[in-house]
């Protein structure tokens, strides 16, 4: 990298520390400040973090090297989650402003009666997702991000020292050091405040250096023989590479994940979950909650996917032969960007595993502080003692993630066992929302089962011989535990707690499922009911994979699919448009 790049990078590292200097006072008030900025965000501002806390320094790595590998379908992997991001956008985002939780965990509280069994399962959830989940995926950026210096700064992989726990320590790692505690340090300083507010520069960032890469590469392998004919001597080209979805015509593990993913595993996704939901719960209104959503899908399916699919599709004409697919991105941003795009993209790699750090820290550190430490370890103390402690939380998590980081191997595959893991509770996670009878001891026992069952079948149904048995595992963890936690419900609940009626004062949530509490009650629910929710949530789900399709057949020049795609984008933004009209906003 030339001086300039290395300025550019150096302007983001201090931008990011300016801003948390910045927001320090107004993020100590108290918690609620500190974890969901005072609940001050337009939809705008909270979609666009959301996007930029996806956008770590190891999805376009995962996608480039997954797309490379299997081909443009396997994309579905998440843009199957597109269906579960609608679904919250109309059925949940308004649901969770509505309960003006700190946390998604604090539901638990909100839901259901005050006893030891909901204690322990708030404290079970805060462990699970605050520490468990969350210091896999921060393992998973920090893996990526060591794989990107390497390739760009062509640093040596020597150990320079060992550290116990942590082993050895390479220049790669203390660079990597060096960002995690310049994230630690804004973070602490200012909050949710300081994490939105740099990720609006990464975002930008990002998006300046991907779409520049994307150009470049597709301008320069389209100028011989043309962007397609230039792949036919790719060595490890595949028939259906170009394909966007797999071959139907006959029944393999492919089709069979692809039906799981696209079927299945959006409803881990539907009804929020961690900063996505913290996100919401910080937005200023019902309204900004529903359309950040909206806002984050846009820019997440469409926006984002096709520069890192040009680019890890053109490496295998670039670099035929590559040990680690995962490293095809950072070879090309290597390969192709000037002095000053590079500097822009390498500032923008750095940003978003900042970025994701400092979402898991802050998100992390809530759960540990608003569902365990405040309501069971240290009650009524004074707020600026809760934003100490949540400091203090969030270098214990760092520390942690950079221990997971020495026993990860790849990317994607962690982000496949939490898939798994995780699948068992999606169901009850929807059901809850819609249903009365669900009850402590139902999400108690599915998470049990979750856990037990998910890690037991990545045991004995590992991947072998080539083939991927993912999707498999999900079936079988979803199955098996949905069917534990309905039973449960059903034998443990008989009629509905005083918990459970104000939760329904509080929400006025439509449905079959609260018809009970509702005449129990007496209070009718908002009126723009489930039906304009389902039209809305469809006409969504066209229209957004109608957009995302169409642009690459636009790619690829399949003027007839580009002519379909135009016009269901068309009919189903008009009807789209009607349905987010008739919605009820507090």
């Amino acid at each position: 990298m030339a001086a300039v790049d290395w300025i550019i990078v150096g302007l983001y590292l201090c931008s990011a520390l300016g801003i948390g200097i910045f927001f320090t006072k107004k993020a100590s008030a108290n918690t609620s400040d500190f974890f969901v900025a005072g609940r001050s965000l337009p939809w705008y501002i909270a979609g666009t973090s959301m996007v930029a806390t996806t956008f770590s320094s190891d999805t376009p790595l995962f996608v480039a090297g997954m797309t490379r590998n299997e081909g443009i379908y396997a994309n579905w992997f998440w843009w199957g989650s597109a269906t579960g991001m609608m679904a919250s956008v109309f059925f949940f985002a308004r649901l969770w402003r509505r309960t003006n939780a700190v946390t998604e965990i604090e539901f638990i509280a909100l839901r259901y009666e005050p006893s030891k069994a909901t204690s322990i399962l708030r404290i079970l959830n805060a462990i699970f997702y605050g520490v468990f989940k969350n210091c896999v995926i921060m393992a998973s950026v920090t893996l990526a991000m060591s794989k990107v210096l390497d390739i760009i700064l062509d640093l040596s992989k020597e150990a320079l020292f060992s550290i116990p726990l942590f082993g050895p320590v390479t220049s790669s790692t203390l660079i990597l050091l060096l960002l995690g505690l310049t994230a630690v340090l804004y973070t602490t300083l200012s909050g949710l405040y300081g994490v939105v507010y740099t990720d609006l520069i990464q975002f930008g960032l990002a998006m300046i250096g991907s779409i520049a890469l994307a150009v470049i590469v597709y301008i320069d392998l389209s100028s011989g023989s043309g962007w397609s004919r230039s792949f036919e001597n790719a060595p490890d080209l595949k028939i259906d590479t170009f394909h966007f979805f797999p071959d139907f015509s006959k029944f393999d593990w492919k089709v069979f994940t692809f039906l799981v993913v696209v079927g299945l595993q959006w409803w881990s996704v539907a009804p929020g979950q961690g900063y996505f939901v913290q996100r919401i719960l910080a937005t200023r209104s019902e309204r900004d909650a529903m359309l950040s959503v909206f806002w984050f899908s846009i820019c997440h399916y469409i926006i984002r996917s096709w520069p890192w699919l040009i680019v890890g599709l053109a490496s295998m004409v670039y670099f035929p032969v590559l040990d680690d697919p995962e490293t095809a991105y950072p070879k090309m941003i290597d390969q192709f960007l000037p002095v000053g795009l590079k500097g822009i993209m390498v500032a923008s790699l750095l940003a978003a595993f900042m970025s994701t750090l400092d979402t898991h820290m802050n998100w992390g550190s809530s759960y540990l502080i608003n569902d365990i430490y405040r309501p069971f370890l240290a009650k009524g103390r004074d707020p600026h003692h809760y934003v100490k402690a949540a400091r203090v939380c969030m270098i214990f998590l760092t520390a942690l993630a950079l221990v997971v980081t020495t026993n990860l191997t790849g990317i994607l595959a962690a982000y496949k066992y939490i898939f798994v893991v995780i699948s068992g509770v999606s169901l009850l996670l929807i059901v809850r929302w819609y249903w009365w009878k669900v009850n402590t001891w139902s999400e108690i026992s599915a998470l049990v089962s979750a856990l037990i069952i998910g890690n037991g079948l990545t045991i004995l149904i590992p991947d072998q011989n080539g083939e991927d048995f993912f999707a498999l595992r999900l079936v079988i963890n979803l199955t098996v535990t949905s069917a534990i936690w309905i039973i449960v419900t059903l034998l443990t609940t008989k009629e509905p707690t005083s918990q459970c009626k104000e939760f329904y004062r509080k929400t006025r949530i439509n449905g079959i499922g609260w018809k009970k509490i509702r005449e129990n009650t007496g209070v009718t629910p908002y009126p723009d009911g489930l039906q304009n929710a389902f039209v809305g949530w469809i006409a969504s789900l066209v229209f957004l994979y109608s957009l995302l399709l169409g642009v690459g057949y636009l790619l690829f020049t399949d003027w007839p699919f580009v002519l379909l795609s135009g016009g269901l984008v068309l009919i189903s933004g008009l009807i789209l448009k009607k349905s987010l009209q008739k919605f009820h906003f507090d």
